[in-house]
């Protein structure tokens, strides 16, 4: 006696059968309201896929912003250092530098100056 082979059959599949079977034998204006309802859905799927997600547009905005952002305190970092090292070259090898800020930041004088302060600052 052979042996009888049970098909697999999917949950939906009756459904599906059936709704290929009457829009394919439908009138036109069916299908054209299956059409636009299936397009409708797609458009709406492509929105949303737009709008949220790991690649969605406002995350790609938001990480442009912040790469502007970056770039432009590397910059200031940069123009940092390069003063900084400019400075200590400075404070290394130049006396007249070291007399300015020793008058402007210390307010040191040379024995025998005279040195006039205007009222209101330091």
């Amino acid at each position: 006696m052979p042996r009888k082979v049970k098909k697999n059959r999917s949950f939906l599949g009756p459904i599906a059968g059936n709704f290929i079977k009457r829009v394919s034998g439908a009138d036109a204006r069916l299908r054209r309201k299956v059409s636009r309802f299936g397009l409708w859905a797609i458009g709406l799927l492509f929105a949303w896929s737009l709008l949220s997600g790991t690649y969605g547009l406002p995350r790609i905005i938001r990480l442009e912003l912040e790469k502007g952002a970056l770039i432009e305190s590397n910059l200031q970092k940069s123009a940092a250092l390069v003063d900084g090292a400019r400075i200590k070259k400075m404070l290394l090898s130049d006396p007249e530098y070291i007399e300015m800020i020793a008058r402007t930041r210390c307010f040191m004088v040379y024995p025998g100056e005279t040195i006039y302060r205007y009222q209101g600052r330091r």
